[in-house]
Parts: C-alpha cells; sequence; structure tokens
C-alpha cells in the first residue's frame, strides 16, 4: 500500500501511459455501444416501416464506427507518443552521461543486492 501511495505522490515513474490505456478502452467501449445503439435503431427504422433511413443506419454504423475506432487510437498514440518521448529523452541523458565520461545514476527498476 506504501508502495502504491508513494508511487502516486512521487514523480519517479510517470502514470499517464496507464491512464492513457484506460481512456483507450472505455473509449473503445463507448465507441462499440455507439454502434450497437445505432444498428439497433435502424433496425427498429426498418420493421417501423422506414426502410430507406433503416437502410442507411445499418450500412453507416458500421463505417462510421470503424473511422471512429482509427480516430481514437491515433488519439491516444498522440498521448502515448508525448510519454514515450519522455522516457526516450531520459535515455539520451543518461547515455550522455556516460559520454561524459561521469557514472550513470543508477536504474531502480533493476536494484543492487
Amino acid at each position: 500500500m506504501m508502495d502504491v501511495l508513494r508511487r502516486l505522490l512521487g514523480f519517479d515513474r510517470l502514470i499517464g501511459p496507464a491512464l492513457v490505456k484506460i481512456v483507450y478502452y472505455f473509449g473503445a467501449a463507448m465507441i462499440v455501444l455507439f454502434i450497437l445503439g445505432t444498428l439497433f435503431t435502424g433496425l427498429f427504422s426498418i420493421l417501423g416501416g422506414n426502410l430507406g433511413a433503416g437502410a442507411m443506419q445499418l450500412l453507416a454504423a458500421p463505417a462510421v464506427g470503424a473511422v471512429g475506432f482509427v480516430y481514437w487510437r491515433f488519439v491516444c498514440e498522440l498521448f502515448m507518443l508525448a510519454f514515450l518521448t519522455y522516457q526516450r529523452m531520459g535515455e539520451v541523458r543518461d547515455l550522455m552521461r556516460i559520454a561524459a565520461g561521469q557514472p550513470a545514476p543508477p536504474d531502480p527498476n533493476y536494484p543492487a543486492f
């Protein structure tokens, strides 16, 4: 419990990539619900006698959903790109220290025994 609290309050590691994944899955679920709702609406329109509008909704819902998935993935990847750039810049900083003859800081992911 203390480790989770320390990780949340400290800025040693970013929690952004995990949050972006959660937001991505939530958005993907909303897109699926939108597609299903539109398909049901189209089906009910056909059953109600409005054949043209119902057929158009049945055809358009998967196409709009596919475009929505691609766009949503692109937006989430842009946010991930910012976090990955930050991590890569930390690696470049460490390599520059090594090239300058300074000792590299210890890696917190691999504790010394």
